[in-house]
Parts: C-alpha cells; sequence; structure tokens
C-alpha cells in the first residue's frame, strides 16, 4: 500500500511540476511574475480531491483543510513525514507551498511564495496600516514576512521570550519575526514602527535595539578597537624606524578604514534621545500581556513596563538573546 501511495502522490507532483518546470529542483521559490498561481489550478494538479478520499480510508496518510476568516490551508502528510505537502490559500490565490518526497534516490523539494498575494493579505489584515509603514516587493520573502508578523500579522499580541503553547516551549512568533530582522541587519525596519501603537510591538522593537546597541558596542570595543590600537602601534614602530616601504602606506588605509567602519557603527548606536524615549516607554507603566515558561500550560498574564523594562530587566537582555541563539533561533 505504502508503494503504490508513493507511485500516487509522485504522479500528482510530477503533473502539478509539469506545468511550471521539467525539473522538479527547479520549481520557483517566489513568484516573480504578475499572474497568480490560482489555488484551484493547483489543487485540480495535486488531485486533491482524491487524494483527500485516498487518505481517508487509508492509515498512514492524513490530508487536513482548514480555514479562518482570511486564509485557507490544505495539508497532506504520509506518516513519518516521508512525504507531505503544505498549501496555503488567500482569496483565491496561492499565498506560499513547500512540498517534499524523501523516500526517493534522489530526495525532492519545493518551496514557492507570491510576495505580491502576501502583501495583499498582511494589508487585508491590517487594513488601517498607514502607507508610510507598507512594504513592496522588493524587500525578500524573509523580511517582508518577519516585518508584518512583528507589527501583527497572524500572530498572537502577546510579548514574551520562551513560551509553552503546548508541551514543548518555544519562542513566540513576533519573538522569532524580530530576531529575523536583526539577523538581516534591518534596524531600519525596526526604527520605522518602533512607535506603532501597541504597546507589545513597542517592547518587542525596543529590546531588539537594546540588544543591537550592545552588540555593537562589544564590537567596537573587543575587536574594532584592540585592532586598531595594535595597527597604531606597529605603524607607530615602523616610523621610529625610519623605515619607508609599502606596510606603512597599507596600515595607513586600514587605520583609516577601521576608524571609518567604528564612527559608521557608532553612528547606529542608541542616542540620547533613543534612551529618553524607552525610559519613557518603561515610565508610563502601560499594562502588557505577556506569556511565561514553567508554567506547564499555555496562558497569558498582566505585567507592566516599568517591571519589563527595569534596569536589572535590560541587563537580562543579552543573555536572554544568547539563549535564543543557542537553540539556533538565528540560523
Amino acid at each position: 500500500m505504502k508503494k503504490i501511495s508513493f507511485v500516487i502522490l509522485t504522479l500528482v507532483f510530477n503533473s502539478m511540476l509539469s506545468a511550471q518546470n521539467d525539473d522538479f529542483g527547479k520549481f520557483p521559490s517566489e513568484n516573480n511574475v504578475e499572474k497568480p498561481m490560482l489555488t484551484s489550478d493547483l489543487l485540480k494538479s495535486l488531485n486533491w480531491k482524491k487524494l483527500k478520499e485516498f487518505s481517508n480510508s487509508n492509515q498512514g496518510h492524513y490530508a487536513y483543510e482548514r480555514k479562518d476568516s482570511l486564509l485557507t490551508e490544505y495539508e497532506y502528510v504520509q506518516q513519518g513525514r516521508v512525504a507531505n505537502f503544505e498549501l496555503t490559500s488567500f482569496n483565491g490565490k496561492v499565498l506560499e507551498y513547500h512540498s517534499q518526497i524523501s523516500n526517493t534516490s534522489k530526495e525532492t523539494n519545493t518551496n514557492y511564495f507570491d510576495k505580491e498575494v502576501w502583501l495583499e493579505y498582511a494589508h487585508k489584515y491590517l487594513p488601517n496600516l498607514p502607507d508610510s509603514l507598507k512594504l513592496t516587493v522588493a524587500e525578500s520573502k524573509d523580511v517582508l514576512k518577519a516585518y508584518y508578523e512583528l507589527i501583527g500579522v497572524g500572530t498572537r499580541d502577546e510579548y514574551g521570550w520562551i513560551c509553552e503553547y503546548s508541551t514543548v516551549g518555544m519562542a513566540t512568533q513576533r519573538r522569532q519575526a524580530t530576531m529575523q530582522l536583526i539577523r538581516y541587519q534591518r534596524r531600519d525596519l525596526l526604527e520605522q514602527v518602533v512607535n506603532y501603537p501597541n504597546v507589545q510591538v513597542q517592547l518587542y522593537i525596543t529590546d531588539a535595539l537594546i540588544y543591537d546597541d550592545l552588540q555593537k558596542k562589544e564590537y567596537i570595543e573587543e575587536n574594532l578597537k584592540a585592532e586598531l590600537t595594535q595597527m597604531t602601534e606597529e605603524l607607530d614602530s615602523l616610523k621610529s624606524k625610519k623605515i619607508t616601504d609599502w606596510r606603512i602606506e597599507s596600515l595607513n588605509y586600514r587605520i583609516s578604514d577601521s576608524n571609518e567602519y567604528i564612527e559608521q557603527l557608532e553612528s547606529e548606536l542608541l542616542s540620547d534621545n533613543d534612551w529618553k524615549r524607552i525610559y519613557a516607554l518603561r515610565d508610563s507603566n502601560q499594562q502588557v500581556k505577556t506569556c511565561k515558561s514553567g508554567t506547564g500550560s499555555y496562558k497569558t498574564y498582566e505585567n507592566t513596563t516599568d517591571e519589563l523594562l527595569s534596569e536589572s530587566a535590560i541587563l537580562e537582555i543579552p543573555k536572554r538573546y544568547s539563549e535564543l541563539e543557542s537553540l539556533g533561533y538565528f540560523r
């Protein structure tokens, strides 16, 4: 039965992909053409109706269809995840599609994401979002998803680090989105929504900017300035010996470049006005929805900005991010 089901699934995938590419591995990762892929066309190619019927009557095969107010999700899984796909549809168009087959001589994976459809969905989800805060398809998929998830698209309205949504603790979606923007060095986007009218979002952005500030200060002091001191001492030594050769010119260039890089990073550190804004947020003593680990079940709690941005809490921020990095969230 497994062999038969695999053949069915392979034929389904191959028929679906034949309209896109001769090579399964070249299935597009993003939709860069004007015309979107219709959900009905992809479901027809996948033979979704028959696949659901097959899964309902054969052990080890599962097909699901889920709906909310905006999205419809279709998922197939063969036990052991030797074959599966997930399709997310918005307004009759394919927003995202992933599939994989692993029990073949050549493992196959497909990834498809339509940035235009994602933006349609995000702006429908946040109908009052000002044009000044909207992004375009010029951004990468990861940045688009992270930015809009941070400000609330499809994510829980809560603040936290590692939280228990089931039996396993994990970083909140907005925390993961924030880390993605840090990973892509998109401080500009964090600053773009730093005053977003949601206190949970403001806290995520604030601790991310504090973390970015501390990381850059550490890098400047422990790496750049140490290298700069070493190069300056080497240059002074050459000059004291009245040596004139290419090393002096090379060191002068390197010292100049290093100074420029230090100045650039220092310009990106939190300013006095930034800290005034942070302390103003803390002193506003607003109520915050938080999730906490170690409770055994998912639950939200009430907290305050005064507590979450206290001096001791700020000092804990690098440790918190290091813990998340050790768990692989920055990869």
